[in-house]
């Protein structure tokens, strides 16, 4: 009874997913393990979870260090602070007998305003309905632009198209500031041919 119990413990190891294991496939010379951001931010919980996110895990080499400043401005544009700035994050070796040495990051910004969602607009669609458009949007008005509603909401729009016989449309979106803090997302569409 013994015997089968560990074959099948074995087989089960055998067959761990490969990302238990990343870091031995990482053939760079560092990588994040610990994220510290500025304590005196206006981000949401999550939305501090989402910077950390993008961060832990990069491998990098000594020359690659800006890819982080990049990161964290495009988390903090996702959630709608256009005017982020962030500063070269600092970094400090936290255990250099691994390889890749396992590195803390500590990283300073300036979030700035939090733009809200004034206006939604759908432009260049003839065949289907611009009302028929908003009910499959992920976004609200009143709500702070979030860029991963704008993709679900682009999807969602192309997968409207297709429903109705319009398998190659193509949405494509834009942001721009309206007035004062405030923005209009606009989803252009390009229905292509109608499918036979």
């Amino acid at each position: 009874m013994l015997k089968p119990l560990i074959v099948s413990t074995v087989s089960v190891l055998a067959v761990l997913p490969p990302f238990v294991v990343a870091q031995d496939y990482c053939k760079k010379q560092f990588v994040v393990s610990q994220v510290n951001l500025q304590t005196e931010n206006g981000l949401a919980t999550s939305e501090q979870a989402a910077v950390r996110a993008r961060l832990i895990g990069l491998c990098f080499d000594s020359e690659e260090t800006g890819e982080f400043r990049h990161q964290v401005l495009v988390a903090l544009y996702d959630f709608g602070y256009l005017d982020a700035t962030v500063s070269e994050p600092s970094i400090t070796v936290s255990d250099s007998s691994r390889l890749p040495e396992s590195v803390s990051l500590d990283v300073e910004f300036d979030e700035g305003v939090h733009y809200w969602v004034r206006e939604v607009v759908v432009v260049g669609n003839r065949e289907v309905p611009a009302d028929q458009a908003f009910s499959v949007s992920q976004i609200r008005l009143g709500d702070f632009l979030d860029m991963v509603k704008v993709q679900q909401t682009v999807e969602a729009i192309r997968r409207l198209y297709a429903a109705n016989g319009y398998s190659k449309a193509s949405i494509a979106p834009s942001v721009r500031r309206s007035d004062g803090h405030s923005l209009c997302v606009t989803f252009a569409v390009m229905e292509g041919p109608r499918s036979p």
